[in-house]
């Protein structure tokens, strides 16, 4: 990955070295894969990894015979041996030497290893009761969490933000208040810690500590995607303006330093710089004292923790991990919003001087599945806090992506596009994300426009990637090269599985729509994969959500206008702020053949709420309507 630390450290120390790029040449054939253009590889290897050493991690480092079956795997390794590692050179050399005299031995042993993986790349189909699974993944969560830092881990510490949202749909349907303060408990922690950019914004891939102090500093396009929903969400369910400001962070930093001429967005910015890692983001009191002043300088390191000691090398990350911000405001003489506003002004002054310095490498691939998963946490925000700017930015990439990497004529989707190069057909979370991105969109607007593109994507899914025999969509589409296994991802890893999204898709389009072959499918994706929700619940969380979703049951809010009322302003100002995650804001059009069942009043516009396979009684009164929803959630039984 171009953004991977470790993976520059391996290739400045080893495939750089002339003595190990001489060995290479001579005994092997080198093939270098980016993980982010090419997943598919990258499962399928990495599984195998897991499968025989018990870890897995960038960069990964396999040995195989010609026809792809591997015979060694691992992830960084040195030159030579030294921090407990075999070198590099001393395992090639191994390698080579079995090779020469033990290699039908070898050819056979990795034949029939990956013969008894194919299981492992296939669903285990079992009947799920979504009300269930979503209990056991809230307990272990609950046994796993951090309670002074918040976090599922010891260190290092993932955002894992598709966890944080499952917890805070688990506390609506379930009434567990705990389930919601773990929740908010972890987004408050990552916004105090170093892992939060607080000079430029965003986030940082993960914590190399437990106190979300010291980041790795690569910032990642999905992290801040799905930062951007999460806290999207804690707004909704708080309405504390902090989450509103770290939103508005995040989106600043997505923009100005992600964003391509053509409305999409790039992929990462790596972590190192001035050949260091971390280099671009640590500062020492003396620069913050340059760039401010004494009485500025004085109070931003007392707040953010810049000290001649350090906390990372030498060098201090900014972060106000354990700081009572009332108190430090207090003894300050100034009040809490008098104190920010001095952080903040402060934080745009350093932005500027750290302008100056030699920024971190750019992975300016543009990666459809990241731009989908931003362009849903862009409409997301857009639409809670009414921004018009913010959803526009997301239409303008949707618009990039259709133009970009869809190929003419036969209307392919691609994966990356790159310096005006579009290539590599993309994979089933390409395809799932962009349809969240679309339905994100449509409820965002209510322009049918966005519905349509959800679903013609949706049958693109269902034609190139089911599996008809036994459900699920498979990780590469039928038409894509063939490798030796053929697997569907199921795991929520940092960012959830293109089968918990489509699960999520299909419940809201049949929701939508009202096909019925959308829930049937979901149904067959469920049970698909049922035997692992069931068995480990919180490594498939996402797709446990869904599950639960659907086992409570969807809310259709129905906006019916009278001929030439179609302004629904009011009814999206009052709907979107709220946390309604069971429910869709639709309007008749979607359903042509039902729209009688929504007639309009003679002069206003109603409100139809639709649960449980019934329609309530039509309401003339938004707000209230829409109060009545927030306080009587469905409920796991």
């Amino acid at each position: 990955m171009p953004t991977c630390h470790w993976c520059h450290v391996m290739a400045h120390e080893s495939f750089e070295d002339e003595q190990v790029a001489q060995y290479l040449n001579q005994h092997y054939v080198s093939i270098k894969v980016d993980r982010e253009e090419r997943p598919d590889i990258d499962h399928i290897y990495m599984t195998y990894c897991q499968a025989v050493t018990g870890e897995g991690g960038w960069p990964l480092t396999v040995i195989m015979t010609p026809d792809g079956h591997p015979f060694f795997a691992g992830t960084y390794f040195p030159k030579n041996a030294r921090y407990g590692r075999p070198g590099l050179l001393e395992i090639l050399h191994a390698m080579h030497e079995r090779w020469n005299t033990q290699r039908d031995k070898l050819v056979s042993a990795s034949a029939q290893l990956v013969s008894r993986m194919q299981p492992i790349f296939a669903a285990m189909p079992g009947e799920i009761d979504g009300k269930q699974a979503a209990r056991q993944a809230a307990s272990s969560l609950r046994d796993r969490f951090d309670t002074a830092y918040g976090g599922f881990t010891d260190a290092p510490k993932f955002p894992a933000l598709h966890q944080i949202m499952f917890l805070l749909r688990y506390s609506r349907f379930a009434s567990d208040p705990a389930a919601q303060e773990m929740a908010l408990h972890t987004l408050d922690a990552i916004m105090k810690g170093g892992i939060a950019d607080h000079v430029g914004g965003g986030i940082a891939r993960y914590s190399t500590d437990a106190f979300w102090r010291v980041p790795h500093f690569e910032k990642m396009l999905y992290d801040n995607a799905l930062a951007v929903a999460a806290y999207t969400e804690a707004y909704q369910v708080t309405k504390e303006a902090k989450y509103r400001r770290f939103v508005e962070h995040i989106i600043g930093f997505i923009e100005r330093a992600l964003t391509s001429p053509e409305g999409a967005f790039y992929s990462a910015l790596d972590a190192d710089s001035e050949g260091q890692e971390g280099r671009f983001y640590v500062w020492r009191p003396e620069d913050v004292m340059a760039a401010l002043g004494d009485e500025d300088g004085d109070l931003y390191c007392a707040f953010y923790d810049i000290t001649e000691e350090g906390n990372f090398e030498g060098y201090s990350v900014p972060n106000y991990v354990d700081r009572d911000i009332a108190a430090f405001a207090a003894a300050r003489n100034m009040s809490v919003h008098e104190l920010w506003r001095r952080l903040d002004d402060a934080n745009r002054r350093l932005y500027e001087w750290r302008e100056h310095r030699e920024h971190p490498g750019l992975d300016d691939k543009v990666l459809t599945a990241w731009n989908a998963l931003a362009i849903s946490g862009l409409a997301k925000a857009g639409a809670v806090f009414a921004d018009e700017h913010w959803l526009g930015l997301a239409v303008r990439a949707a618009q990039a992506l259709e133009r970009l990497l869809v190929r003419k004529p036969d209307g392919r989707l691609l994966a990356r596009y790159r310096d005006g190069d579009a290539n590599v057909f993309a994979y089933a979370d390409d395809h799932a994300y962009l349809i969240a991105a679309y339905l994100d969109l449509y409820e965002a607007t209510l322009d049918p426009f966005y519905l349509r593109r959800a679903q013609h994507w949706q049958s693109i899914l269902d034609t190139l990637f089911w599996d008809a025999d036994d459900g699920g969509y498979y990780l590469y589409g039928r038409d894509a090269e063939r490798l030796i296994a053929h697997p569907k991802a199921v795991y929520d890893g940092a960012t959830p599985s293109a089968n918990s999204v489509s699960a999520h898709n299909l419940l809201r389009l049949y929701a939508l729509v009202g096909d019925v072959a959308y829930a049937d499918r979901l149904d067959r994706l469920l049970r698909a994969f049922g035997a692992w929700l069931m068995e480990a619940p919180v490594d498939h969380v996402w797709l446990v959500t869904a599950a639960m979703l659907r086992d409570v049951g969807s809310t259709e809010v129905v906006w019916s206008a009278a001929q030439g009322e179609e302004d629904v302003q009011t009814l999206m100002a009052t709907f979107h702020p709220e946390f309604l995650p069971e429910a869709v804001l639709l309007t008749p059009d979607v359903r042509p053949t039902e729209q009688t069942s929504y007639p309009p009043a003679e002069d206003k516009p109603l409100i139809y709420v639709c649960r449980n396979f019934h329609c309530e009684r039509p309401q003339e009164d938004v707000a209230a309507t829409i109060v009545n929803l927030v306080s009587h959630p469905p409920h796991l039984t």
